[in-house]
């Protein structure tokens, strides 16, 4: 249902989509029609410091905020994160249900489903920002730091690392810790080019995409400029 879901509303037919974004409207809690990207960024980071300082609030997590999200959805931050267990967006932001859109995979790398996942966020949830988190000991950026090759489907993040790892080579200091930096921004700039919904949403106004990192001991996320 999901996949027919998308195939129907990349043929501009909108029947399907037009009910969820009109729930998603009305819904209560964070309404990101208000929230600018810089806000938005905003009400991100200062979550994670709560979670850091040990004071989070653990917002939207009781049974009112679930009932309340069965019409919709409308999450005022994406979080492309790495699927590495020690790295929880909802607690590392302490946010709750329906808050953020959440994107894992390995080595936080993109392909053409993290994209259209992204893509859908952005053009039928309205959502203003995309934060793309690595962090410190990635096995994934590790891994492509390495000189093997996997002969397993491991390969593919290799594959699509091995250009950040090529420009941390260049970087005095830790390879693997540059690698994971470079990884970050190198995501930040394939979704920022990516056309045409994100490139355009950024283009308007009412997309930013920011990269950061997470670090392990710590539980802050340092975001890079």
């Amino acid at each position: 249902m999901l996949r027919r879901s998308f195939v129907c509303a990349s043929l501009g037919i909108p029947a399907l989509w037009a009910a969820a974004e009109e729930a998603a409207k009305t819904h209560s809690g964070h309404g990101t029609a208000a929230l600018s990207p810089d806000k938005a960024l905003a009400q991100l980071m200062e979550g994670n410091r709560r979670y850091a300082a040990v004071h989070p609030k653990h917002p939207h997590q009781n049974t009112a905020r679930r009932k309340e999200l069965i019409t919709g959805q409308h999450p005022f931050a994406c979080i492309l994160a790495c699927a590495d267990s020690r790295v929880s967006p909802e607690i590392v932001f302490d946010e709750g249900l329906g808050d953020l859109f959440v994107v894992r995979v390995a080595g936080n790398i993109v392909d053409d489903a993290v994209t259209g996942s992204l893509e859908y966020a952005v053009e039928h949830l309205g959502t203003p920002l995309i934060l793309v988190m690595g962090h410190n000991s990635c096995g994934a950026v590790t891994a492509a730091t390495g000189d093997g090759e996997p002969s397993t489907h491991i390969q593919s993040l290799v594959t699509a690392i091995a250009p950040a790892v090529a420009e941390a080579k260049k970087r005095q200091g830790d390879l693997v810790s540059n690698a994971i930096e470079a990884n970050v921004r190198l995501v930040v700039r394939q979704l920022s080019a990516s056309e045409p919904i994100l490139s355009k949403a950024i283009a308007g106004g009412k997309l930013k995409i920011a990269g950061g990192t997470y670090q392990l001991s710590t539980g802050l996320v340092k975001l890079l400029s």
